[in-house]
């Protein structure tokens, strides 16, 4: 994996080819996620990033991660907070340190080479009519939107 990392990532049964390719061990989330992520990591994790937003992603990440400073979320900005976790978007109402934007700086950096190299690249799923965003997001909601869903406007 990249920089080093054990990467274990979740995902639905259908996609764990694709995490494998990318160098991550896939973990089928749902009911007996975190025993699963345990058998996957048995010494331990480190560091957790919630890409989802769920609950089941968060209550699971701080019963893996001792330091809750370990774990960060791009999604539950609101209430990040709340359960004493750095958001890093997904509407944060607590600005980002000097540090943690040089990160974000770095970040964006390595993606854009990863992708200029061939190593990164985002699954696109259908394209909807900004008009018709509800039914785009019904398909999300089915999880079977095959990527990331573009709206049109």
């Amino acid at each position: 994996m990249a920089w080093g990392a054990t990467v274990v990532a979740t995902g639905s049964p259908a996609r764990h080819e694709q995490l494998r390719a990318l160098g991550a061990i896939p973990v089928a989330y749902g009911e007996g996620l975190l025993e699963r992520l345990r058998e996957a990591a048995p010494d331990g994790v480190t560091v957790a990033l919630d890409c989802a937003g769920t609950d089941e992603a968060l209550d699971t990440s701080l019963a893996l991660v001792a330091d809750r400073g370990r774990v960060a979320t791009i999604v539950r900005g609101p209430d990040a907070a709340d359960y004493g976790i750095r958001a890093f978007s997904g509407g944060s109402p607590t600005p980002l340190t000097e540090q943690e934007n040089a990160w974000r700086i770095a970040a964006l950096a390595a993606t854009v080479e990863l992708i200029a190299r061939g190593d990164f690249v985002i699954d696109l799923g259908p394209q909807f009519a900004l008009a018709d965003a509800a039914k785009a997001h019904e398909l999300v909601e089915t999880g079977k939107a095959g990527g990331k869903i573009v709206l049109i406007p």
